[in-house]
Parts: structure tokens; C-alpha cells; sequence
């Protein structure tokens, strides 16, 4: 029982995304050679785990950076995940969020994208803690940009990477500098309830050598639904709070150590969901309402210690970064419509005819994570003919999983003074040790080939304890070993120094793993449920033309995945399995253009194609069906106008138009009880932002969701007749203002 209720009834995507262009996508840093106000500017990524040019890099890569998320309000995924081509969301509130890249979701447990702070991963590499909505949907404030790279990056980045890598990078702290920086927010939500923010950051250099950098924020989070079963409004309100600390330590030219921990805690006081007809999704009971006998507070903590010290000793470079890392998730759920006996009996029900009153039923789940993990690089210098780079990684992950079934009187929710009804503690470990390396060779100046590969090897176990009082105590236990080999080819061709054409051929996989079942179950129940993988093949372009006025960048993708990590419901049995194959397919593009100095317009889009190539019977798949939440068409186009007004103050106004294509809910909502996928229209969302600035102080008034849509972006039905589905909803229209200080 390895499933965390409805926190796996993901689907919120806010869109108010706002970026004004690609110039802006470079390092916290002086421009480079040639940038000017009037060009775009050279982005510097590290997808490959060395510093280099965007323009150089061989795969489907966007960046965004610092100044472009404070600007825009992108304080989360759902603020930013417009303008990522391809990437689509699924959350049932802040920190239960599941990341789709290309298309790839199935339903399964495992994460399918890759999640890094910097060098260190986050989230279970395992399905037995629910990988997949667990994704480190962390605070962007004092980030130096975000990377997403689409498509598997199994040679570098490992298990859970086979769609792609989300990856934040922070600020490091700068010596010999001091500085700071203080922000406040305020925002009301229409029909709903206000929040603001207060960040902070300070740069403080420790003599010639060493400087600590210190970052924080303190967030409220404004509500929107009403529950008028409790007489509650704005259940969804809560609190958001964090901070990092880094200490940067350079003694020689050749030395360099960065220690930094980090810590975000996020609070609410209920689930964004909206309770609507199963046939018709039109809100039962009103917009923006929901009925509860029982409040379902959500908590999220994300803790992370990273120690990184690069070493340049002669020619090469080594690199040790070592990771610990800390996640807790608690959550409480009313389950008493939603857990079903045959034929369409729920828990409720049950309860109130074995006790005689009215009687209702919450399910408590706790998730814990400690995550270690080390990596060890060691890389050539640049070099116009070869240049490699070799590591080995290891992590070890110990994991808790559980789950609480606890009886309460409706309608006033209090206990029945009775024990849990039933109790599931699942315990387990993940241990995987890695070899990697990675070589390009640059045949002249104009033509390069790139090739990498990684074998990783993981042993698993797995411990389950049953308790309670409906349920005979018993305790099961499992383990597991996998190996694998992934590997990446791609040559590409400098047309000249603006353009690049490139191909990628490349490989991802997601761990398999136990399945902690009794000895007496059926043997169609699987004991264990293997790797699933993707083979990636992929053709872009990436351009910047018209004096640097012009960016296109490009790309084309098929990918093929195989025995795809499903989650099955086998009689009275819920296992991770594997069936079925998928292919997805599709363009991705992101445009920049700068006619005349000071107005920045910016296209992104994405046409995907993803489905079943082949039946997966064990969740009513067939070949042909679409992969979930998956949208075919998604696109998003911003401008921005900046212009003098007075004082060497800056003014500016930029507005956002995105478009969520229509999508198709899971395979098998709620247990394996819908037996079809539900198909949910697309939505658009339009965005505005007016204010000033200069080098220290900023103004600024932005809007959300300005049309107040409601798009759907998740729902789930239990199947049963008569009875309520749920769907989760953007954030209706939010206006704000923030003031902002820089010294």
C-alpha cells in the first residue's frame, strides 16, 4: 500500500507566466562581449555540469533567470511552467506537485523528471515514497536561474531523468562584495482571501577569501475555496517560509569550497479542490467550494546540506560534491466518500451502520525521506580537440511511508475514542552506486561529436507492518537489485558562430523496485515491478540572427518508452507493475525578438503527441489511448516595453497570453474504479505587469489570471454512481504590487 491517497490527484497549473525574453536568461553577471540593451544576451548554462553557452549545448535546453523570476512573480512551478515547452503540471497544492516533460506520465509512482538544487538531487529515487508528486517545487527568491532539460539525461544526471531534469541553481556568495536586498509583496485573490511576502538577502564578504551569502523569505499564502459543510472560507490559505545560508571559501586560484544548507516549510490549511458533477464537471454546489466533514491541512518540508569543493590541480579539474538531504510530507484527507466497498458503498456509510451514528473517516500520511548522496568528477580542461569528464556517484535513501485510517462523528469531528482503524508503516531503503563519463570531439571548428554512457547498479528493500482495528496485525518484507546502461550520442555542426545544428540520440531510465505483498497472495500479483526506459531521438536547431536582435531555438523529438511503471489494482492488492508502451512525438520552439530598443516579445510552444502504442491492460490502457495531462498543443507569447522616465529610473509594461491545450485525465482515477479516461478542455490565462525601476529600487503592480478563467486541470471520480468527482482549478485572478531594494 504504497499510494498517498488523494495526494496523487495532482492538477493545478497557474499560468500567470510572465517573461519578457531570452535576454535576460544570462548569469547575475556583467553581459557578454558584444550585449548591449539593444542584443540579447549570452545565456550560460551548466546542464552538462560545466560552465558553458547555452549556444553550445547539444539537447532541448531552457533557462530562466533571477531577474526575469523576481520580476515576474515565478515564485513556483506553476508560475513559470508556461513558458518551459513541454513541460505540464499536476499538484494538489503547494509541494505535491508532478512534473511531465514531452509527455511522459502513465500514473505511476516513480518521478519520470529529475529534480536538482545545484549538485544535489532531490526526492526519492524510489516509487515505495511516492517519487512522482514529491517534487522539491522549491522558493525561486536569490536563485541565479533555473535549467530544464527535456528529454532523458540518464548519462549525467541518472535514475528518475528519463523525461528530463529540472535543475535551480542559487546564487553563490561573491567576495570582496557587499551587498543586499529587501522585497515586499502584497496580492488579494477575486473571491478569495489576500497573502504577501517579505524576502530578504544579504552578501557579506569574510576578508579576501571567503564570503557568506544569507537568503530568507516569509510568505503568505491566499485562499480561494469556501466549505460551507465546516463553514469555512478560504480553506486553501497558508504559509510559506524559508531561507539558505552559503559559505563560499576560495584560499588559492585552484581551491574553491561552497558549503550551503537550505531549509523550506510550507503550511495549508487545505486542498485547492473543487467538488463538481461526475458527468457534466460543473461545481456542485458553487463556485469555488468544496464539502468536507473534515479539514485536510497539508505540511511540506524540503531541508538540504551540500558541501562542493572543486580542486584544479595541473590541467584537469576534480569535483566532490556531497548531499544530505531531508524531506517530510504530512498530510490529512477526509476519506469518508472517497474509499469504496463493492458495489458502490462508501467507507462512510459502513462506518455509520456498524456504529449506529453518523460517522465519518480521515486518513492521516507521513512521508519521510533522508537522502545522502556523493559524486566525484574529474574533468579535462577546454580544449579545441578533446575534451572528457568521469565521475561516480552513490546515494543511499532511507524512506517512511504511513498511512493512518481513523474514525470521527459527523458532523462535529470528533473521535470516536476508538484505535486506528488501520495502520500501514512501510520502511524502506534505496543504495545505487554509478560510473559515468561523457566525451566530445571537436573533428574541427565547425563540427563536433558528443558521447556518454553510465551504468548504475541499485539493491532495494522494503518492510511493511499492518495494524489496527479492522485489520489482523502482519508484517511483510521484500527487496530487489537492478542494473542498467545509459547512454547518449550527439553530434552537432557550428554553421557559423550564431547558428547550430545538432542531433541526439539518448537513453533514460526509472529504478524498479519490491513489492511488499503477502506470501499468500495471488501469484498475477507481481513480487517486484522492473525499470522502465526511454530511448530519446532528437533534431534541433539554435540560432540567434539580425545582429542578436533574433533567437530561435528549436527542436524535434520522438520518444519511444518501454515497459512503463504503472500503478495496478490486482482484487484487493495495489502493487506497482509494468505494462504497455508509449511513444510521444512533437516540435518544440522558443523565439526572442527584439525589433527596436526596449520592446522584448517572446513565443514558446509545443505540439506533443503521447500515447499508448501498445495495450496496458492492468489499467484499462489501449493502444492509441493518450498519455495523461499531456496536452497536445500548449504556447505561450509575452512583450515587454521598457522605456526612460526620470531620474535614470526605468519604466516598464509587459503583458502574457498562454493557452493550455485540452488534456485527458488518468488511465484509472481513484484505485483502478473509472474504467475510461476523462477528457478536459484547454483553457487560456492572460497576465500584466506595469511598473519602475533602476539599479536599487523597483515598483511594480502585476496581475494574474486576469480573465478570472477556471481552467481544469485535474479530476478524478471514483466511479461510483451518485457520487461527487474533484477537480483542481488555477488560481482565480490575483492583483498585487511589490516593492523591492537593492544595495
Amino acid at each position: 500500500m504504497n499510494k498517498i491517497g488523494k495526494s496523487m490527484l495532482l492538477g493545478m497549473v497557474s499560468s500567470g507566466m510572465l517573461f519578457p525574453m531570452e535576454a535576460a536568461l544570462a548569469q547575475t553577471a556583467a553581459p557578454s562581449a558584444g550585449s548591449s540593451d539593444d542584443t540579447l544576451e549570452t545565456v550560460i548554462v551548466t546542464a552538462e555540469k560545466r560552465e558553458e553557452r547555452l549556444q553550445d549545448v547539444p539537447m532541448s535546453v531552457t533557462a530562466l533567470s533571477a531577474s526575469t523570476l523576481d520580476k515576474q512573480q515565478d515564485k513556483s512551478f506553476s508560475d513559470y511552467a508556461a513558458m518551459v515547452p513541454g513541460l505540464s503540471l499536476m499538484s494538489s497544492g503547494p509541494g505535491i506537485t508532478q512534473l511531465t516533460l514531452r509527455g511522459q506520465n502513465a500514473g505511476g509512482d516513480g518521478s519520470t523528471v529529475a529534480v536538482y538544487l545545484d549538485e544535489s538531487p532531490l526526492g526519492s529515487s524510489s516509487a515505495l515514497l511516492n517519487g512522482a508528486i514529491l517534487s522539491g517545487d522549491l522558493d525561486t527568491w536569490d536563485m541565479q536561474r533555473i535549467e530544464v532539460l527535456r528529454g532523458p539525461q540518464g548519462t549525467l544526471y541518472g535514475a528518475n531523468s528519463e523525461g528530463g531534469l529540472l535543475k535551480f541553481v542559487s546564487q553563490a556568495p561573491i567576495l570582496n562584495s557587499f551587498s543586499g536586498a529587501v522585497e515586499a509583496t502584497g496580492e488579494g485573490v477575486e473571491q478569495g482571501g489576500s497573502g504577501g511576502d517579505v524576502r530578504v538577502m544579504l552578501n557579506v564578504p569574510l576578508g579576501s577569501s571567503m564570503a557568506l551569502r544569507l537568503s530568507g523569505f516569509d510568505e503568505g499564502l491566499p485562499g480561494f475555496i469556501t466549505d460551507p459543510t465546516n463553514g469555512a472560507t478560504n480553506v486553501t490559505a497558508g504559509h510559506k517560509e524559508g531561507g539558505r545560508a552559503s559559505l563560499l571559501i576560495d584560499p588559492t586560484d585552484t581551491l574553491s569550497i561552497r558549503l550551503t544548507a537550505m531549509d523550506q516549510e510550507t503550511k495549508t490549511d487545505g486542498n485547492p479542490a473543487v467538488d463538481v458533477n461526475p458527468v457534466t464537471l460543473v461545481p456542485v454546489t458553487g463556485d469555488l467550494t468544496q464539502n468536507r466533514y473534515y479539514p485536510e491541512p497539508n505540511y511540506f518540508q524540503y531541508e538540504n546540506y551540500n558541501a562542493t569543493i572543486d580542486w584544479r590541480p595541473g590541467p584537469i579539474s576534480i569535483t566532490s560534491t556531497t548531499s544530505f538531504g531531508v524531506m517530510n510530507n504530512d498530510q490529512l484527507l477526509d476519506a469518508t466518500s472517497d474509499i469504496l466497498a463493492p458495489p458502490s458503498t462508501t467507507l462512510g456509510e459502513i462506518l455509520t451502520g456498524a456504529f449506529g451514528v453518523p460517522t465519518g473517516s480521515d486518513e492521516y500520511n507521513n512521508a519521510d525521506l533522508e537522502k545522502f548522496t556523493q559524486e566525484i568528477r574529474v574533468s579535462s580542461p577546454a580544449s579545441d580537440r578533446l575534451e572528457w569528464q568521469v565521475g561516480g556517484f552513490f546515494t543511499h535513501e532511507a524512506a517512511a511511508l504511513d498511512q493512518h485510517l481513523n474514525a470521527f462523528l459527523i458532523p462535529t469531528g470528533a473521535s470516536l475514542g476508538l484505535p486506528s482503524l488501520e495502520v500501514v508503516a512501510l520502511d524502506s531503503t534505496y543504495q545505487e552506486w554509478a560510473a559515468f563519463g561523457n566525451v566530445t570531439y571537436h573533428f574541427g571548428p565547425q563540427f563536433d561529436l558528443q558521447v556518454g554512457g553510465r551504468y548504475s547498479s541499485n539493491k532495494q528493500t522494503a518492510d511493511e507492518n499492518l495494524s489496527g482495528l479492522l485489520v489482523s496485525p502482519a508484517n511483510y518484507n521484500a527487496k530487489s537489485t537492478g542494473n542498467v546502461f545509459t547512454y547518449s550520442v550527439a553530434p552537432s555542426w557550428k554553421i557559423d558562430s550564431n547558428s547550430m545544428l545538432y542531433a541526439r540520440l539518448a537513453t533514460g531510465y526509472r529504478p524498479g523496485g519490491p513489492n511488499v505483498v503477502p506470501p499468500g497472495a495471488p501469484s498475477n500479483v507481481p513480487r517486484q515491478y522492473g525499470s522502465d526506459s526511454t530511448t530519446n531521438v532528437e533534431l534541433g536547431i539554435r540560432t540567434t540572427q539580425a545582429d542578436g536582435r533574433v533567437s530561435i531555438d528549436l527542436a524535434a523529438f520522438n520518444v519511444d518508452w518501454k515497459n512503463i511503471q504503472l500503478l495496478e489494482y490486482i482484487g484487493a492488492y495495489g502493487v506497482d507493475g509494468n505494462g504497455g508502451t508509449a511513444r510521444s512525438q512533437g516540435l518544440e520552439m522558443d523565439l526572442d525578438f527584439m525589433p527596436v530598443s526596449g520592446l522584448t516579445l517572446k513565443w514558446v510552444g509545443a505540439y506533443t503527441d503521447a500515447q499508448l502504442t501498445s495495450p496496458a491492460p492492468a489499467v484499462n490502457g489501449v493502444s492509441g489511448d493518450p498519455l495523461p495531462f499531456a496536452p497536445k498543443w500548449s504556447t505561450a507569447v509575452d512583450g515587454e516595453y521598457d522605456f526612460p522616465v526620470f531620474a535614470g529610473f526605468k519604466g516598464f509594461v509587459g503583458v502574457t497570453w498562454s493557452y493550455v491545450g485540452s488534456r485527458s485525465t488518468d488511465f484509472a482515477s481513484s484505485a483502478g474504479l473509472t474504467p475510461t479516461q476523462t477528457p478536459l478542455s484547454g483553457y487560456t490565462t492572460e497576465a500584466a505587469r506595469i511598473g519602475i525601476d533602476n539599479a536599487h529600487y523597483t515598483v511594480e503592480i502585476f496581475g494574474k489570471n486576469l480573465s478570472d478563467a477556471r481552467g481544469i486541470t485535474n479530476y478524478v471520480s471514483s466511479g461510483a454512481p451518485n457520487l461527487e468527482g474533484e477537480i483542481n482549478i488555477i488560481q482565480p485572478m490575483t492583483l498585487g504590487l511589490t516593492v523591492a531594494a537593492k544595495f
